[in-house]
């Protein structure tokens, strides 16, 4: 009898367990990221969120609602993420903006922008609240300049090789040279991490290199010289990039989406994106910082992106504040698209809070926010494209 009764428990413990086992095995493993069964690949991108722990209810909503809408498979904060003055303030504010992709299970990674280490807490404490939190970014070599240089490969859809690949580097600060001053850049000893670690996955992938993107915080300098009019003079510092001139109005006609802020990259550059054109691995490259400009822009055959903030306490702009979206194509990697998404775009949705929270703004706000947007604004850049 009492074997029986041991059988007997044993069936219903199993018999109640098994909706534990099915969910266990429906999980996603976020630690891995692969081309669906389709071949595509989704990212989000949240930039300059720049925020204390107590993160602005507008913003997090603003996040959650383009999470619940376009579901991606990953996202990438791109630095400015926190801005918070102790360690347990800072722990709690990245526990904070992180909390959204948690609570759906979408992996996550990050950059480091120039406010996120500007207080008490070093690059590696902040790194290590979150890795507390799972986050895909870590420190590929510790010896590096800055925090975070790594990069992630992306599976093929049937998880034999690496099919895409991910740069994630730390652009930096202020600029420790005084003379020099301005922001900070990519420095050489991350430049040949890159070089090496690019050709280590050109050769295991048959001789070819693999299809990349960046995201870095600091936009790049070359893109002064694809972008704005070149003076033929040097004058003052704020637009000396490079030891050459420009006008810090760019040209409307190669660029698309809008620039309301010009540009702010270092004044100098140690190499990198002499490096990228001499691997040839990457695509596209994003960048955070300018928190009002969302346009795409050809730098010599890379397509360089500023994605807008989505934080609705940093400064900002109600016709710009949004998130980037990039869906990859496994059997076509140059044909990925990227689109910006608007706050405004979001806040009309049916069903959206953004309208209600905190009083913040009205329906008729964000209608008439977009029409200035789409037919203003764009409508006069259309002119001349």
């Amino acid at each position: 009898m009492k074997k029986f009764i041991c059988v007997l428990t044993s069936c219903l413990i199993a018999l109640f367990m098994l909706p534990c086992f099915a969910a266990a095995a429906e999980s996603k493993d976020t630690s891995i990221l692969q081309f669906d069964k389709n071949g595509q690949f989704e990212i989000m991108i949240f930039a300059d969120i720049q925020d204390d722990e107590f993160v602005e209810e507008s913003t997090m909503q603003l996040m959650r609602e383009f999470l619940d809408k376009y579901t991606p498979d990953m996202v990438l904060f791109l630095g400015d993420n926190t801005v918070s003055y102790t360690k347990e303030e800072h722990s709690r504010a990245i526990a904070n903006i992180v909390s959204p992709c948690e609570e759906r299970n979408i992996p996550f990674a990050f950059v480091f922008g120039n406010h996120d280490p500007e207080r008490e807490a070093s690059s590696e404490e902040l790194l290590s609240y979150y890795a507390q939190h799972g986050t895909l970014t870590y420190d590929a070599d510790p010896d590096l300049y800055g925090c975070g240089n790594c990069n992630l490969p992306i599976l093929s859809s049937d998880g034999k090789k690496t099919a895409f690949n991910l740069w994630l580097f730390d652009s930096g600060s202020r600029h420790p040279d005084t003379e020099i001053g301005g922001y900070d850049c990519v420095r050489k000893d991350q430049i040949e991490w890159y070089k090496k670690t690019a050709a280590r996955l050109k050769e295991d992938n048959g001789g070819e290199p693999v299809p990349s993107m960046l995201f870095q915080h600091i936009i790049m300098p070359e893109v002064y010289e694809t972008l704005y009019p070149k003076l033929p003079f040097t004058a003052g510092k704020d637009y000396t990039i490079k030891g050459k001139t420009y006008f810090p109005v760019p040209f409307f006609n190669r660029h698309s989406g809008i620039i309301l802020e010009p540009c702010s990259p270092p004044f100098v550059s140690e190499g990198q994106f002499d490096a990228l054109l001499e691997v040839g691995d990457v695509l596209a490259a994003f960048h955070g910082h300018d928190h009002v400009n969302d346009f795409r822009t050809d730098c010599y055959g890379i397509e360089v992106i500023n994605v807008p903030t989505v934080g609705c306490s940093a400064y900002s702009d109600a016709i710009s504040r949004g998130a980037g979206f990039i869906t990859l194509n496994e059997n076509d990697p140059e044909n990925y698209t990227y689109q910006t998404l608007y706050h405004f775009d979001m806040a009309l949705e049916e069903g959206s809070l953004l309208p209600s929270i905190e009083g913040r703004d009205s329906t008729f706000y964000y209608k008439l926010v977009k029409f200035f947007r789409q037919k203003i604004l764009d409508g006069f850049h259309n002119l001349f494209l």
